[in-house]
């Protein structure tokens, strides 16, 4: 059993801790029992996705892995040159240091999750971390738990058969995240 102490950081439903024995790992928890269910989400997402977004995702463990907090979700630990974790797209954002690269990758992972149907609903800029390695920017996608989250059969959503609509929905979730990402965009 891994003993999880240190926090990275904090989202709505879940912790991201270091691994304690491993320092290019994290380890993702819930914070209440009841989204425990989101950890193998996040993991099954992973394992159907990586093969078209390996470029934007960290590495994933097969399993999760027990902790003395439950369940946990092992993968990559995104870190800059300087060792420390890497910061929000939203970071970026707010210093307006979104640039070309950045954009581009923006464009080429919205792309790919459109042409590939792929249904991530929440593509919020702190669900994406920006990498600085080796004098580039690497934009990661870290919060897959928004994939084809859906209810049980009895409450079959129209997205989940039709793909027009679940491309629809991505579309329009994808285009408020441009907006946004447009209005710091520093050429």
């Amino acid at each position: 059993m891994l003993k999880l102490e240190r926090i990275i950081n904090k989202g709505g439903r879940r912790l991201c801790l270091y691994h304690p024995e491993d320092p290019t790992k994290c380890v993702k928890v819930a914070m209440n029992h009841r989204h425990n269910y989101q950890l193998q989400n996040e993991l099954d997402a992973y394992k159907k996705t990586r093969h078209l977004l390996a470029e934007f995702l960290p590495v994933y463990e097969e399993n999760l892995v027990e902790t003395n907090l439950g369940p946990g979700l092992v993968c990559d630990l995104i870190c800059d040159d300087d060792g420390e974790p890497s910061r929000w797209l939203h970071n970026y954002m707010l210093e307006r240091k979104v640039n070309d690269n950045i954009m581009e990758q923006m464009y080429r992972f919205a792309d790919i999750v459109h042409t590939n149907t792929i249904p991530f609903y929440d593509p919020n800029t702190c669900n994406f971390l920006v990498q600085q390695k080796d004098g580039k920017e690497r934009v990661v996608f870290t919060d897959m738990k928004s994939y084809n989250d859906y209810k049980p059969w009895t409450y079959l959503r129209l997205e989940k058969v039709i793909p027009a609509i679940t491309r629809r929905i991505i579309d329009r979730r994808m285009d408020v995240l441009f907006r946004k990402l447009k209005a710091t965009y520093q050429r």
